[in-house]
């Protein structure tokens, strides 16, 4: 099976290059590629007058830093950039932002492209795809949702599931107890059938289920892409739920940093920095934070329902060269260090003491190689390392348990892809991954799992008639373990007017099984609760049908609407095996069918430059066939909103939020079926510029209610204040 997708995508590569090359004739006869050309970004406002200290940036596909800049009184700003596919963008503090894509080609001259900002959220913004294709939100044939750093500082966000609270296809749950929680809920699915990613690369894998959002700092975040149902194919076979694509920060021209240094109630401390460098081709940024809270406060008799103490430290860094010749490089590495601590308990389980450490390395090379302006070879290689400890000691009866497991995975991809100014847009990739894992919990000969995975992807998104666009795509994997699987998808785009687009389309995943289900031995409640792993189980598949629209109501108000439709065969859950002595015991299996249906809708109104609404609704009917329930962690209401005040000239912005959830369904204890209670999160973030270098920051948050309700914080809210120092450049 290797053999066939190797080959498969050396015939799709030569081909491609070959059209490529053949249908770039105006490069025969022009300056060689890596010869630049001025690019100007014109700035306009609804009346098409300039627009002055508007920050624009051009994101090149390629393996190179941004360039940004802001404009001048001319409402222009200018770079040289080397031929090749870039995403502009421009957005002003008072205003809303728009992007395109641009196709920069070898040539004498400037090339202007216009940007008209709107005031609203509803000017063509583009995103880039798995793939690393520029699409605009108003045309894609899949759904997508973004978020960029706007957002992000609108609600004072921390950590990555901070940010996500704003979107109602997103369910985040803090956890609690010892296992120091940030697990999601998309559209429906569990954490585990969610790929969690960094810059396309996939960081969960098969290792241990899901990767706590908590472990990221916001701070190295430039935007999220969330992906939802089985459109997220390309990321990986863990993506049969959706794909949360962190995209990350890079260097832009000169020298710039600033640290953020901030304090909260229950002793919580923050210390941040970051800082970059950039000049021509070369490129360095490196972010630093750390997050520290000694828990919050107790009370006797809720000693099981509190979250604990908790510490989280980041290092990220990325690194760009100069291109030589077609060659791009650049290499982007992130060191995560988070650890939980402290006493937890009830009538069942007694109490225990409990020391957590998570932590987490990814070392990302990447290089492209330029086949023409519009034609690029991209190289991508990943080293992950994950290592998790537990150390817990019961006080009575009194006894000592410690738990490791180190996960680590490498692998690499190779992808050709092609955008063209007319709308058609191919890429072809062929992708490998080997996990594996060590543990004293595995029931493998030597305490040992790994698997090879090969996979073969290839996507073509054709322009076919006024508006009307069809994507078609395939992925191909061959698994050690479970052999073979094929996922089609296709989908197809309409914009029949300026102001109006729909799509609709399918797609088949799949989920396969991680080592934690095949061979972990599980404990809790001191011994209480008992869970083996099931090395038979089979990959879950589903059929994901979606459909949405997105309507421009006037200048002011974007709304969204969609609908979707999940079918699953071979649900991996758990399931209750009967009693031994005073134990539960459970054991992974595949119970049967699931579906998962439902719509979500959002809407963004803009009153004027400065205040800014968004609100949000999600409604999920899901249902377990085989056990005749609903699925766990997936609430049927959900609900968020957003109202945001920025000034420029008086350097405030202030921002009120938040987001509520129906009764879920929990599990079940034997024969007893669990619900847990609605919970919300109410906050209000303000910012405030003292000096046009430093800028201070307060959010209060109300957290008694935005948890899983069995840990439910005594503390009826959170206040924190940060203050930050700009240094170098200043935007």
């Amino acid at each position: 099976m290797a053999g066939y997708i190797w080959a498969a995508c050396l015939a799709a590569t030569f081909l491609s290059s070959t059209a490529s090359l053949a249908g770039d004739q105006t490069l025969a006869n022009s300056p060689p590629k890596n010869q630049s050309r001025r690019t100007c970004a014109a700035v306009q406002d609804p009346q098409g007058l300039p627009v002055e200290s508007i920050t624009v940036s051009f994101e090149p596909l390629a393996v190179a830093p941004t360039r940004r800049g802001m404009t001048g009184p001319d409402g222009k700003w200018c770079a040289d950039l080397l031929p090749g596919v870039y995403v502009v963008r421009a957005y002003g503090r008072s205003m809303e932002g728009a992007s395109d894509s641009i196709t920069v080609r070898p040539g004498d001259g400037e090339q202007i492209i216009s940007l008209r900002l709107r005031i609203t959220s509803i000017a063509s913004q583009v995103q880039v795809t798995a793939s690393r294709l520029p699409e605009s939100l108003l045309e894609s044939p899949l759904p997508v949702l973004q978020m960029d750093v706007r957002q992000l500082a609108a609600v004072g966000a921390r950590q990555l599931s901070d940010a996500l609270q704003e979107q109602p296809e997103v369910v985040t749950f803090a956890g609690g107890g010892h296992s120091g929680g940030g697990s999601t809920n998309l559209q429906g699915f569990g954490s585990r059938d969610v790929e969690i990613l960094i810059d396309g690369q996939p960081l969960t894998g098969r290792v241990g289920g899901y990767v706590d959002l908590n472990q990221f700092d916001a701070s190295i975040v430039e935007a999220i892409e969330v992906k939802t149902g089985a459109s997220a194919m390309t990321y990986g076979l863990q993506g049969m739920g959706g794909a949360i694509n962190l995209v990350t920060r890079r260097a832009t021209a000169g020298s710039h940093g600033s640290i953020e240094t901030g304090y909260g109630s229950f002793n919580t401390g923050l210390l941040r920095a970051d800082g970059g460098f950039a000049k021509g081709g070369f490129a360095i940024y490196g972010a630093a934070a750390l997050q520290r809270s000694l828990g919050y406060n107790l009370e006797g008799s809720m000693l099981g329902k509190t979250q604990p103490s908790n510490r989280v430290r980041n290092l990220y860094t990325s690194l760009y060269l100069p291109q030589w010749k077609n060659w791009s490089i650049g290499m982007t590495s992130l060191w995560s260090d988070q650890v939980f601590w402290g006493v937890d308990g009830s009538e069942v389980t007694g109490a225990y003491d409990f020391r957590r450490p998570k932590r987490r390395l990814a070392l990302l090379p990447r290089a492209s190689y330029a086949l023409g302006a519009s034609s690029l070879l991209s190289f991508r290689g990943r080293k992950m390392y994950y290592r998790s400890d537990e150390d817990v000691a019961y006080r009575a009866p009194i006894s000592l348990r410690a738990q490791k497991t180190e996960n680590e995975a490498w692998g690499g991809d190779a992808e050709w892809s092609i955008a063209r100014p007319g709308g058609l847009r191919l890429s072809s990739s062929v992708f490998f991954n080997r996990l594996s894992m060590i543990g004293a919990r595995l029931s493998t000969a030597g305490n040992f799992a790994t698997t090879d995975v090969w996979s073969q992807l290839t996507s073509a998104e054709i322009p076919l008639h006024r508006n009307l666009r069809w994507l078609a795509g395939y992925r191909a994997d061959h698994d050690t373990i479970f052999g073979g699987r094929f996922s089609p998808q296709g989908a197809l785009s309409w914009r029949p007017l300026a102001w109006l687009s729909v799509s609709g389309g399918a797609t088949r995943g799949i989920r396969a099984p991680d080592f934690n289900e095949m061979y972990l031995f599980h404990t809790h409640a001191g011994g209480r609760v008992r869970i083996y792993g099931e090395p038979t189980l089979r990959p879950q598949q589903s059929w994901s049908f979606h459909a949405g629209s997105l309507i421009n109501i006037g200048t002011r108000t974007r709304l969204e609407a969609r609908a979707f439709h999940h079918k699953m065969e071979d649900l991996i859950q758990t399931r209750f095996l009967g009693v031994q002595g005073a134990a539960m015991v459970y054991r992974y299996a595949n119970i049967g069918r699931a579906r998962i249906r439902g719509a979500s809708t959002s809407i963004t109104h803009t009153w004027n430059r400065q205040l800014e609404f968004t609100a949000g609704y999600q409604y999920l009917d899901t249902l377990n066939r085989d056990a005749a329930t609903l699925l766990a962690y997936a609430p049927r209401h959900r609900g968020n909103f957003r109202l945001t005040w920025s000034n420029a000239r008086r350097g405030v912005l202030a921002s009120f939020f938040g987001n509520a959830s129906s009764a879920t369904y929990f599990g079940s204890s034997r024969r007893t079926r669990t619900y847990m209670d609605g919970f919300e999160l109410l906050g209000l973030n303000v910012q405030k510029d003292l000096a046009r270098r430093l800028t201070l920051r307060a959010t209060f948050r109300n957290l008694t209610d935005n948890v899983d309700p069995a840990y439910r914080l005594t503390a009826p809210y959170g206040v924190e204040a940060s203050l930050r120092i700009r240094l170098g450049r200043v935007e």
